[in-house]
Parts: structure tokens; sequence; C-alpha cells
């Protein structure tokens, strides 16, 4: 019971981690650099800032991931959702991470060498724009999962159920 507590706080604070950082991330940092410093160099900031944050969203989220397969073994009745879909949330994050991240970065810089090349252009604004609709996704699961968390009866936690 309390190694049941004691993952669910973990689990918890991590998914917390989780979802603040890609929502301040995404809808805070990103734009107020875009407004403030301008497109040019608002894009280099974030081209440096965005792939270890790639990476960091992986670790965590396999991390979670694992906690909650713990969580599951320990107690198998409840949160086989949650795991589920962090499964998903782990192979999207590995995803982005591993192969569009680095793919967007290449094809940034490649255009970036040839400014006047607009299949260069085109190529590297379909990665961005893959880049950040998957990372819509992944927020929106991110706060999904915190959602569950919070409605996830006391039993599976090793609190006490208030049902009798």
């Amino acid at each position: 019971m309390v190694l049941q507590r004691l993952l669910y706080l973990i689990y918890g604070y991590v998914l917390v981690f989780l979802a603040g950082g890609t929502l301040i991330f995404t809808l805070f940092v990103t734009p107020v650099l875009f407004h403030s410093l301008g497109k040019e160099q608002a894009g280099h900031i974030v081209g440096v800032l965005f792939p270890p944050y790639f990476h960091l969203l992986f670790v965590f989220t396999l991390v979670s991931l694992l906690l909650q397969g713990t969580r599951v073994a320990l107690k198998p009745s409840g949160g086989r959702k949650s795991l589920y879909f962090l499964g998903v949330l782990t192979i999207m994050t590995g995803y982005l991470a591993l192969f569009l991240g680095p793919r967007a970065m290449s094809s940034r810089a490649a255009w970036y060498a040839k400014p006047g090349d607009a299949s260069l252009k085109a190529a590297f604004d379909s990665l961005h724009q893959q880049s950040v609709l998957l990372n819509g996704f992944i927020l929106a699961g991110y706060l999904g999962l915190v959602l569950f968390l919070l409605t996830e009866p006391p039993s599976t936690h090793g609190g006490k159920s208030r049902v009798p």
C-alpha cells in the first residue's frame, strides 16, 4: 500500500511536470520569443531549445510509462487505459525526439544555407508543421492523462476507498 501510494505520487508529479512544462513552453515561451525577438533571432533560439526539450519529453514520458506499468502490475484492476495512452505518447515523443526533430533541424540548416531555394523552405515548413501538430497532440495527451489521474478512484492509488 505504501509503495502504491509512493508510485501514485511520483507518477502524478512527473505527469504534472510534463503537462505544465509542455503547456508553458508551447503556449507561452515560444510565442513570446517570436513576438519579442523577431522571426530570425527567435527561430535560432527555439532551434537551440527544442531538440533537448523533445528529448526531455521522451525520457520523462518513458519514466511515466514505467511508473504506470509498475502501478498496473501491482494493482491490475485499474490504470490500463492510462498505460496504453502512455504507450502511444511514448511512441509519439520518441518519434518527435529521435526522428522528426532531427530531420526538421537538418532541413532548416539546409534551407538557411540556401535561402533562395523554395523546395528547401517547403521541406522545412512541412516538417515544422508536422512537429507543431505532433507537439499539440502530445500536449493534449498529457492534459488527458492528468485528468485521468485526478478522476482515478482513491482505491487505485493506495488511498482508502470512500465507496462502501
